[in-house]
């Protein structure tokens, strides 16, 4: 599903973006700011913005849409994945040991550590997320999607 590469070398500052699981689940799970990610990732489509996930942020997705939605849901996802053409990105053991490395020095949980780690290693500046402890990473810049 989705464009996958092992070293993706695209990334650009302000050209790709790396998308956190929360953007998502406010969609697919009907939250208070469905409306501002649908508007994003309708812009990510028709202006053919490049964007990127981990492989742990679509599991984590996955295993969140089984759990508290349907399997329907879980697999519409992944179709959406495909058709908007975002990449699946799957860190090396070098990226996850600089993840837990992350974990200590920005005193994040594992998850979190693994996009910062991701994004660093293919050079991804911008992160929309609704996460603000994003904010303290130095090494990128958290962005709202309506900011967008």
């Amino acid at each position: 599903m989705g464009k996958k590469n092992n070293a993706l070398q695209k990334g650009v500052s302000g050209y790709l973006y790396f998308i956190d699981a929360n953007i998502f689940l406010e969609i697919e799970l009907e939250d208070a700011r469905k409306e501002q990610c649908k508007k994003f990732f309708k812009r990510i489509v028709d202006d053919k913005e490049k964007a990127i996930i981990s492989n742990f942020i679509m599991y984590s997705i996955l295993l969140e849409l089984a759990k508290k939605t349907t399997i329907k849901k879980a697999k519409d996802f992944l179709i959406f994945l495909e058709a908007a053409e975002i990449e699946i990105f799957t860190p090396s053991i070098e990226i996850i040991l600089k993840a837990l490395d992350k974990m200590k020095e920005y005193k994040l949980d594992f998850d979190d550590a693994l996009v910062v780690s991701c994004m660093i290693s293919n050079k991804i500046k911008k992160l929309v997320s609704f996460d603000k402890h994003f904010d303290k990473i130095k090494e990128i810049e958290r962005i709202e999607p309506n900011k967008i």
